[in-house]
């Protein structure tokens, strides 16, 4: 059975038994109410009959009974009782409903025990033996402090069920619509159950769960996700690799931990954080801070941290940086064959074929001296793909490119990005200032000598002014919007507590970096 037609029958059988039970006892309770209520009146009109004094001074004459019968009948008539019995002392019926019974000697227990003990107290009994009985009181009567008879009063409890029958009714049926209701209301509870659960069994949610948590154990990247209050919640596997948290730390305040400001933050604000962290392990981090919000985006519930080792991201992003050098690499050679190849293919229409050989001898050698230099020397593919990239742009603007005959650069792993970022940089700023020139010169080298890593890039434009504030951001001769290669380059070195210096004079411009290599053993 499914799950909305089992929480629909449960809930469903759990009100209606309620309700009736409900039911129940209320009309039990009810007539149990009525009946004393029966009780009360009929002892309380026996006792104020066998107080009227003609009843009393009657029932000591023999031919008492005419009157009595008659203002017994009148009672009746003014009252809601069912019948009214007067006896003398001796049990003989001074009044009764049956007229033939007038006079008649009454035998019953009852009567005879309250005759006969002269005690003035009120009895009352239910008799009769239909479904609905009668509930009688009996009252001695006094005269002159002798007994002198007893009175009995009695309501049929038909009569009251009579009386009652419409409220009874009109309860039923609110009882029976209450139910309904139940199950009514029972049947949308379970719908909006299996709604909120995205129409999931029990079963298929406890297996996504488990796929889900599989899942999320098994990434390399770290989770961590804390809630509202600050709390850790849940994280991964991978977590306690980089994070170094502990079993323990579930459930405990995030307060504590060197990820709290970044989790504090993204909440604050309600936007994703991007930190680098040093987390106790030793390992700088890269995370990301996103907060979760509701369905409706109207409250966040808490925020979720995504952390990686930075020496893999940044293995990673040499890996693309190196094909990005290399798409553009091939993009300039595609544009430069085009160009000699045009050319290639006039001086073949103009008949000067020992000059078309010639030409594609000097191609031939050139482009086998920079490729294989490139290939000999620079072991980084993504290096060596960023400076045959600066080379074939050299060759667009006509401008000599020279790899220094000393580099050499072993595939570093850690530094790609940061020798990218200088290289591109430097080189791309010398090509911006040839540019034009057709006697534009461009030497690059890159040294490695033990634990150091060497740059030069030194080209023959018209040298730099304001050197003072070659390195401040925003800094540039080119135009607005510009001056940020230089000031990224500065900062790259000082975080690597490496040195940069300048040289500069019209004709010759010469830049040295030099920052310190380390090895970095990947995790």
């Amino acid at each position: 059975m499914k799950l909305n037609r089992k929480i629909s029958l449960a809930t469903g059988m759990f009100t209606t038994t309620i309700l009736l039970l409900t039911g129940v006892l209320v009309i039990q309770q009810w007539f149990s109410t009525l009946q004393t209520q029966l009780e009360l009146s009929a002892q309380d009109l026996a006792v104020t009959i066998s107080e009227m004094e003609s009843l009393q001074y009657n029932l000591t004459l023999p031919n008492g009974s005419i009157p009595i019968q008659r203002r017994m009948d009148e009672l009746k008539l003014s009252t809601r009782t069912q019948y009214i019995y007067v006896l003398n002392k001796f049990g003989d019926y001074y009044s009764h409903t049956v007229p033939a019974l007038q006079g008649t000697r009454e035998e019953d227990p009852f009567i005879q025990s309250i005759l006969t003990s002269s005690v003035p107290e009120v009895r009352v009994r239910r008799t009769g033996t239909s479904r609905f009985p009668a509930v009688e009181a009996a009252a001695p009567v006094f005269y002159q402090g002798e007994l002198v008879g007893l009175v009995i009063t009695g309501f049929l409890n038909g009569r009251m069920y009579q009386d009652i029958r419409l409220n009874i009714q009109t309860f039923s049926l609110f009882l029976i619509l209450a139910v309904f209701i139940s199950l009514y209301s029972s049947a949308l509870l379970s719908f909006s159950i299996k709604r909120s659960m995205s129409g999931l069994e029990p079963e298929e949610i406890s297996r996504l769960l488990g796929q889900r948590a599989m899942t999320l154990e098994n990434l390399k990247e770290g989770i961590v996700t804390i809630d509202q209050l600050g709390n850790i919640i849940y994280f991964n596997a991978s977590a306690i690799r980089l994070a170094g948290l502990r079993e323990w730390d579930l459930n405990q305040s995030v307060q504590s931990y060197f990820f709290s400001q970044g989790f504090q933050f993204c909440l604050d604000k309600k936007r994703t954080i991007s930190l680098e962290l040093l987390s106790l392990t030793g390992l700088t981090l890269q995370c990301r801070f996103e907060p979760i919000f509701t369905e409706s985006g109207d409250e966040v519930l808490g925020a979720t941290l995504v952390m990686e080792d930075l020496t893999i991201v940044r293995l990673r992003a040499e890996e693309l940086t190196g094909i990005k050098q290399i798409n553009e690499g091939l993009r300039a050679q595609n544009h430069e064959f085009l160009n000699k190849l045009h050319t290639i293919s006039g001086l073949i229409q103009l008949e000067e074929y020992d000059e078309a050989v010639q030409f594609i001898t000097g191609i031939s050698r050139n482009r086998k001296s920079i490729v294989g230099r490139l290939s000999d020397r620079i072991k980084d593919s993504s290096v060596a793909g960023l400076l045959l990239g600066k080379y074939n742009k050299a060759q667009e603007q006509q401008c000599e490119f020279y790899l220094d005959d000393k580099s050499f650069l072993p595939n570093l792993k850690g530094m790609s990005d940061t020798l990218n970022l200088i290289l591109g940089n430097l080189i791309e700023n010398a090509l911006e200032e040839l540019a034009g020139n057709i006697d534009g010169i461009l030497q690059v080298g890159v040294y490695q000598s033990g634990q150091n890593l060497r740059i030069l890039v030194r080209d023959n434009g018209q040298g730099i002014a304001n050197v003072d504030h070659v390195f401040k951001r925003g800094f540039s001769s080119k135009g607005p919007d510009r001056g940020l290669g230089l000031f990224l380059i500065k900062e790259r070195v000082n975080r690597e507590d490496g040195h940069i210096s300048l040289e500069t004079r019209p004709g010759h411009t010469e830049f040295i970096v030099e920052i310190p290599y380390i090895e970095e053993e990947v995790l």
